[in-house]
């Protein structure tokens, strides 16, 4: 399992990564690849009135049609609805007129009406919404009755959250527009060329004067249940979640080289579930496009690229930098192959194919003229962190495990933590212990009040993020990558780990035994030194190589298959934990 929050994102295997290699070192790496097709040469080889066989697991239903059902039958649509949004944690999508094997046949316009009659009684009977999200005419040629096939969405916020949640990460280079896109999203109004929508998103005065972005910068976007964006244009934060049934997290990531440590724990710390690589169509792919694809590709993240400025080119300098960018990402290691997102259905089909890691969208958009956005708007809404629901349950039943990614000291309330909860359950008022400190030790603490998105909640679940207040014992100093655990748990801390690491880059040809590099381990930033090479006397560029490593100032909480990333100067690496080394006490 490439990461502890693989079953609560529902990452599937989107990259080629090195799982195979794990039990063979020595095997060359497979991160690129020239043979995978672009989106040029993969054409749609499908019929057009066509879609993949509905599965048994998942959050997409088809039905052939749902005219006049029986009471027992509406019984049992009504159980399989209540499963599919299970699924989806709250989200399901339902295809009318689609036969299970996925042939598009259509309905009649009464039996179209009859069925969302039926699907409309299903919903109220779970108090669940549903909004028509396309429509596709399927009629075929020579018939003169017209035939439909329509895409649902039902969604019901599950009775244990006050809303969904997605978390998006936003990265790209400097200056291709992301800050501009996030403030467009979330304050409903148009850029005016020279950066006036990305003024809210900044944190600190110099990212103002510079219009750089050099922290993680952290805004919202509702969606209310008949899937309108709800933001600040005419709502406080607290409205807004008032509002929406779903929230997404925007993750707004600096883009600058020289902020390049902070961007990578953005992705590795605060696990988002999708990324958004932002590419602008004036400058085309630059070196910061391909550093960032390929730390998505090693953490395992499903990605999508959004064109910016597309305003400032012409038809055909568009098309040049979607080939450009198809090409780049069938030589990146992914499985998945790009696909230009042109319609509304495109959206939302490309919203579930990504969520199953089968396609990488490409959509563009203009922050000045608005172009676009009307797409984007229905990707980001249809967006489901869908996952197994036997396997959350059995994160909820393990002790409470939440990372440290953020600290805060508030007025009149004291320390605040900020981060992510990947097991159990954390509930107001609960001991906890906190650590590792220095010495490896855990101290116990108390949760005061627990917050997501300023709203005050009782507990929180697995894959959730939250502010929670503690109330700590005197002297006692946080820091970020520290986790807390139940109190009657405390996780096994480490001093040594061995890892499993391909060396991607490197000033001289090799690196030896007692180099020392920075590591980027879920929340874990750390400096570390090669303290054994297994099989060779070093490593070298291109090679994969079993070492082991020792963290160089304090222990650290680990666990075995989460992805790492080395980095230290022009020297870069990336890999996966294979085996953790309890400190004994």
């Amino acid at each position: 399992m490439i990461s502890h929050f693989c079953d609560e994102q529902n990452h599937q295997p989107l990259y080629k990564t090195r799982k195979q290699s794990i039990s063979d070192p020595k095997s060359g790496p497979t991160l690129l690849s020239s043979s995978l097709p672009t989106a040029d040469e993969c054409s749609d080889s499908e019929a057009e009135n066509h879609l993949p066989p509905e599965t048994e697991l998942g959050n997409i239903e088809y039905k052939a049609k749902l005219v006049n059902p029986t009471s027992s039958r509406i019984e049992h649509l009504i159980t399989q609805m209540k499963w599919r949004l299970r699924e989806g944690q709250g989200e399901a999508i339902y295809e009318i007129g689609v036969e299970d094997g996925g042939a598009m046949s259509g309905l009649t316009d009464e039996e179209l009406n009859a069925s969302l009659n039926t699907l409309r009684t299903m919903a109220q009977a779970l108090d669940a919404s549903m909004v028509v999200l396309t429509e596709k005419d399927v009629t075929q040629k020579g018939s003169s009755v017209r035939r439909t096939v329509v895409e649902v969405l039902v969604r019901k916020v599950p009775e244990s959250q006050q809303f969904i949640e997605v978390r998006l990460a936003v990265v790209g280079g400097c200056d291709v527009g992301k800050s501009t896109l996030c403030g467009v999203l979330t304050q409903g109004c148009l850029d005016d060329g020279n950066g006036k929508a990305r003024i809210g998103i900044f944190r600190y005065p110099h990212e103002v004067r510079t219009g750089k972005t050099s922290s993680v910068c952290n805004d919202v976007i509702g969606f209310d249940n008949r899937g309108k964006l709800v933001n600040y244009a005419h709502n406080s934060l607290e409205e807004m979640v008032e509002k929406s049934s779903k929230l997404v997290t925007l993750i707004d990531l600096a883009g600058d080289a020289k902020y390049q440590k902070t961007t990578i724990h953005g992705l590795t710390g605060y696990t988002p579930h999708f990324t958004c690589l932002v590419v602008a169509a004036d400058r085309g792919i630059t070196w910061a496009t391909r550093e960032h694809i390929g730390l998505i590709a090693a953490l395992n993240i499903p990605m999508f690229v959004l064109i910016t400025k597309m305003d400032l080119v012409d038809r055909e300098g568009l098309k040049q930098i979607i080939k450009d960018l198809s090409n780049l990402v069938s030589k990146a290691g992914m499985i998945a192959r790009a696909k230009r997102v042109k319609t509304k259905r495109d959206a939302v089909q490309a919203a579930q194919d990504l969520c199953v890691g089968s396609i990488v969208p490409i959509l563009a958009v203009s922050s000045v003229t608005g172009e676009g956005f009307r797409l984007l708007r229905t990707l980001l809404n249809c967006l489901s962190t869908a996952g197994s629901a036997e396997s959350r349950l059995q994160l909820v039943g393990l002790p409470a495990f939440f990372t440290i990614e953020e600290l805060y000291n508030v007025p009149h309330v004291g320390q605040v933590v900020g981060g992510m909860l990947s097991e159990g359950q954390l509930h107001e008022g609960a001991d906890v212990l906190v650590g590792p400190l220095k010495d490896g030790s855990f101290e116990k603490v108390a949760v005061g009040s627990i917050r997501r998105s300023r709203q005050a909640v009782g507990c929180v679940n697995p894959g959730e993020a939250a502010s929670i207040s503690l109330t700590l014992p005197e002297g006692l100093t946080l820091r970020r990558g520290m986790v807390l655990s139940g109190h009657n748990f405390q996780p096994p801390v480490c001093y040594e780990f061995t890892a499993n690491l391909l060396l991607l880059c490197h000033s001289t040809k090799q690196v030896c035994e007692g180099f020392q590099a920075t590591v980027f381990i879920g929340s874990v930033c750390a400096t570390t030194t090669i303290t054994h090479i297994t099989d060779a006397d070093c490593m070298r560029p291109g090679q994969w190589s079993v070492v082991r490593m020792c963290f160089a100032y304090q222990p650290e909480v680990l666990r075995a298959g989460s992805p790492i990333i080395l980095r230290q100067g022009k020297t870069k690496g990336i890999g996966e934990v294979l085996k953790v080394e309890p400190a004994t006490q």
